[in-house]
């Protein structure tokens, strides 16, 4: 849900105004309200200068360094300008090494030479120039009819030089190229000292990463409290010759108690009003401990916007159900779930709710993989287990099997989400826009659910769908009112009408489209597990008859093959639900976004 919020105005005298802000920071729940749609320079340099800080800090949890207690008085901006300055000189290097390599390259062919045994020539009226041809262009009537000296034969390629006494230009059919200006020797002695001064400061950059490390990330905190600080001054207002300032913000109902309490003990004048719809409140999410884990899935595409529902409750159930769907292994899904209960003991607390979330995932792949049979990609409905065998023997009878009800349980789950998408739209619309706006998306839910139910009834009573003719003619009738005539019932008959016959034409293809894109909800998980069925058969087919040595090649194989199953299949599944989610589901619950997620005004260090 949307946490309620109240926007606040604050009245204060100039001369209190900077204890206030201290104090409101120090309370932490006031969402600046911005003025000014741009923000001066000043805060543009220090919003790249913490860019710089979290790149710099990123860099540095890479090297996963143990960490080491700082020194007391370590201070953060200078470690970070040291880093950063090393950092810099570190990428310096690094080019300075490549180029150094391509250099030695190009030099050693010609091993080593004298540079000044070049220059004594030339003096002498002599040029030596160098040249390289493919082996099967190279001509050995030159070396008799020029002063020619092969160096070296590499990569194909002769390489030769030619002592060239006057202007005349003999006809050698090969490239010149540039006579080389160091001897190799040298070159890869200045090699060995840039690679000697890149493990100098790879190691200084070391003893940073485990002393300096939390010491630079407050620098960055201590620089982002300061543009916070400086961008609520430039959106204050001054009002009454900039005797009293004017600041607006939005406070979570539930965190302004504290606010009202300080505000009356200190006399500050302020107005609180409830936020509306047409508001543009920032978004706190509330939801409980299954829901809130699907919460950053949202986020990845957009928060609701305010009045509108949080629809994170609604499809967290749908998407667990998905993505076990399209894994379907239960042995998949027991090793995602023994991980993230191992892994949430160890990881940031900032990462327990992955941990949580991909728990969750991992029963829902276990549960599928039950239904649908298949362990570590061994199809169980064609072993001897006694469940599996007595239902594989079923479904034969019936002339289906278990992938052909997995087809179709594709299609009710998506067909269960589209209604109960509609379902929201109504509710969200009537939340929104009143009840008169919500009877058109009414009447489709009237016609498909009323639909299915006489069809129900047909199939299970027994009863001719033609003695339920005049059930489906009122069904129709009320429906048709509600979709083509009712659909907007603040304009008049005949644009209603219009627009209902263009509202019936897309809900019908597109609802065909959205039924239709569940399908790959069967597709992946008989992709996951065929392909986990072939690793099983390579790595028996493969692993010989040798006692010891065939049991570990079957290992390596079982182990890679399902770990590369696993990482496919499971990007697979964590994509696609999200793509029925956002596409599919969000376009029939009339998701519309575009909230501003609430980032309130205080200390964070």
């Amino acid at each position: 849900m949307i946490v309620p919020m109240h926007k606040f105005s604050f009245l204060v005298f100039h001369q209190d105004y900077t204890d206030f802000l201290e104090k409101v920071r120090e309370i932490g729940v006031v969402h600046l309200i911005e003025r000014q749609d741009e923000v001066s320079d000043e805060i543009l340099e220090k919003y790249d200068l913490i860019r710089n800080v979290q790149s710099v800090v990123k860099q540095l949890n890479k090297r996963e360094a143990e960490p080491k207690k700082p020194s007391k008085n370590l201070d953060g901006q200078k470690a970070f300008e040291e880093v950063s300055a090393l950092y810099q000189k570190l990428e310096e290097k690094y080019q300075q090494l490549t180029l150094l390599q391509k250099e030695i390259s190009h030099v050693r062919p010609w091993g080593e030479f004298s540079k000044e045994t070049l220059e004594k020539l030339a003096g002498e009226g002599l040029r030596v120039k160098f040249f390289t041809s493919p082996a099967s262009r190279f001509n050995e009537d030159w070396q008799k009819e020029y002063p020619v000296e092969v160096i070296g034969h590499h990569a194909g390629q002769v390489y030769f030089i030619l002592v060239q006494q006057g202007e005349e230009e003999p006809e050698i059919d090969a490239d010149e190229i540039r006579a080389p200006e160091t001897s190799v020797s040298e070159l890869i002695h200045y090699e060995k000292e840039l690679k000697k001064e890149l493990d100098d400061i790879n190691k200084h950059l070391d003893e940073h990463a485990a002393k300096s490390l939390e010491a630079i990330k407050t620098y960055g905190y201590q620089v982002k409290e300061s543009v916070d600080y400086q961008k609520v001054v430039e959106n204050t207002g001054k009002e009454a010759d900039e005797k009293v300032m004017l600041l607006e913000g939005w406070v979570p109902d539930e965190k302004k108690e504290d606010l009202i309490a300080y505000l009356e003990k200190n006399n500050t004048l302020y107005v609180a009003q409830k936020a509306i719809q047409e508001d543009k409140a920032p978004i706190l999410l509330k939801n409980k401990k299954f829901a809130r884990k699907f919460e950053m899935l949202g986020d990845l595409y957009s928060l609701p916007k305010y009045g509108e529902l949080d629809l994170t409750p609604f499809f967290a159930p749908f998407y667990m159900l998905f993505f076990g769907f399209c894994l379907g292994d239960a042995g998949y899904g027991i090793l995602m779930g023994a991980a993230a209960l191992l892994m949430k003991k160890k990881v940031r607390k900032e990462l327990k709710e992955i941990m949580g979330l991909i728990f969750y995932l991992g029963v829902s792949t276990f549960a599928f993989g039950i239904i649908s049979g298949v362990f570590f990609g061994i199809p169980l409905y064609d072993t001897s287990l006694p469940v599996y065998k007595d239902l594989a023997a079923r479904f034969e009878q019936q002339g289906t099997d278990i992938n052909m009800l997995l087809f179709y349980l594709s299609l009710v789950l998506g067909g269960i989400q589209i209604i109960f998408g509609l379902i929201l739209k109504a509710i969200n619309e009537t939340r929104q826009f009143g009840w008169k706006f919500a009877v058109g998306t009414t009447g489709w839910i009237v016609l498909i659910t009323g639909s299915i139910a006489l069809y129900a009834i047909s199939e299970i009573a027994d009863i001719p769908f033609a003695d339920l003719n005049p059930a489906l003619y009122a069904l129709l009738g009320v429906s048709g009112v509600m979709i083509l005539l009712l659909n907007n019932m603040n304009r008049n008959v005949l644009m209603n009408f219009g627009v209902g016959l263009w509202n019936t034409y897309n809900m019908v293809t597109g609802i065909l489209g959205d039924l239709l894109s569940y399908i790959r909800l069967f597709a992946l998980g008989i992709s996951s597990a065929i392909l986990g069925f072939v690793f099983n058969s390579l790595a028996v087919e493969m692993s010989g008859s040798i006692p010891v040595i065939s049991v570990l090649v079957m290992i390596v194989i079982l182990v890679v093959g399902h770990g590369i199953n696993l990482f496919m299949s499971g990007l697979g599944a964590f994509v696609h639900p999200m793509r029925l989610t956002f596409v599919e589901f969000y376009k029939n619950a009339g998701f519309s976004g575009g909230g501003k997620q609430y980032n309130p005004f205080k200390k964070i260090t």
